[in-house]
């Protein structure tokens, strides 16, 4: 089994692995970086059709990516599908799956009837700022070392890919659903206790409504770059799509688990609301505490927005009502779960 490297510079190595181990980007600590599965074809610049799973054969390879991708436009997917290099004779997926940074598990499902993930598993990063955490689903098996609380490193091996779910994947569509992204809070029971779910909550606070995902293609095109070297500088080159005011003195935990997307925040401070970046898709970006409220003011101020954004079909942040902007559901949703309010 033979490996090359290619020297980029003295901080940061790009190592391409024959496929019975996975590609990785090892750079400076605290981020080292890896591939999640063992294809090398991202690591080599192919495009696309080299590593994504397309939903069906006649769909563009592009409805495997992160992004309002599905049905034309109108369904968003919060991940990254990845195909197998290695099958069986039966056509089962042979790849294994690896972790994309060091981290411990933290939430272990095993039961694909149990969520639309299937088998899955996620990992905190908590060495990270922010603590960043990855999801891994649909897998065929989970490594039977691996339960909650393990510590394991950047690259090693976590499960099987496969094509598990609450619903119907085919053989041929085996894959990786890989995410990347931040949790909004430590109390989510709280949350879904107060909607009209049919279904019980089985997943505590690794629910994927609590978990909220950046585009893993440039995450990782960028660190190829050496375009950062920390999370942190990563998520403030993002752009902001939207700006709002939210009118609570509330503090939730969101500010204490991610204290570098809070900045300007104190103990003890006194304040009347929060000013709340979000970027691409709803990832918060940045809270800050404010003195700006009103009793004049709406529970929910828009501040900004930017309109091009505004464009896409899907996971819209800020809508028209007549010449007023107004918060969207979905923004609703995220600041709800942030700060544990109910907001009708």
């Amino acid at each position: 089994m033979t490996r090359t490297s290619i020297n980029f510079s003295s901080r940061i190595k790009f190592w391409v692995i024959s496929i019975a181990l996975p590609v990785c980007l090892f750079g400076d600590s605290p981020l080292r970086l890896s591939w999640p599965t063992p294809n090398p074809a991202f690591a080599r610049g192919m495009g696309y059709s080299a590593f994504v799973q397309k939903t069906g054969p006649n769909k563009e390879f592009s409805s495997g990516v992160f992004g309002c991708v599905r049905n034309n436009g109108y369904k968003f997917h919060e991940g990254l599908d990845l195909y197998p290099v290695k099958r069986d004779r039966k056509g089962q997926a042979e790849d294994r799956v690896f972790a994309a940074m060091k981290g411990t598990i933290v939430h272990l499902n095993k039961n694909s009837a149990h969520s639309a993930y299937g088998k899955y598993l996620v990992m905190e990063h908590s060495d990270l700022q922010p603590s960043l955490y990855t999801l891994y689903a649909h897998l065929a098996s989970i490594e039977p070392n691996l339960q909650k609380g393990s510590i394991v490193d950047v690259a090693k091996p976590l499960g099987k890919m496969g094509n598990s779910a609450s619903y119907f994947i085919p053989l041929e569509r085996s894959h990786l659903h890989f995410e990347i992204g931040l949790r909004l809070t430590d109390d989510f029971q709280l949350w879904f206790s107060r909607k009209d779910f049919k279904t019980t909550n089985r997943h505590g606070n690794y629910s994927g409504f609590n978990l909220v995902g950046i585009d893993p293609i440039p995450f990782y095109a960028s660190f190829q770059k050496k375009s950062f070297s920390k999370p942190i500088e990563y998520l403030r080159s993002l752009p902001i799509q939207t700006k709002v005011r939210i009118k609570t003195n509330k503090i939730p935990d969101f500010v204490t688990r991610y204290p570098t997307l809070a900045p300007t925040f104190k103990k003890g401070s006194t304040f009347k609301a929060w000013d709340c970046s979000f970027g691409p898709f709803g990832i918060p970006l940045r809270l800050d505490p404010s003195t700006q409220s009103s009793t004049k003011d709406p529970m929910i101020k828009i501040l900004s927005f930017d309109l091009a954004m505004q464009n896409k079909p899907c996971r819209k942040l800020v809508l028209k009502e007549g010449s007023n902007f107004v918060p969207s559901d979905q923004l609703k949703t995220y600041l709800e779960l942030i700060f544990g309010l109910n907001l009708g």
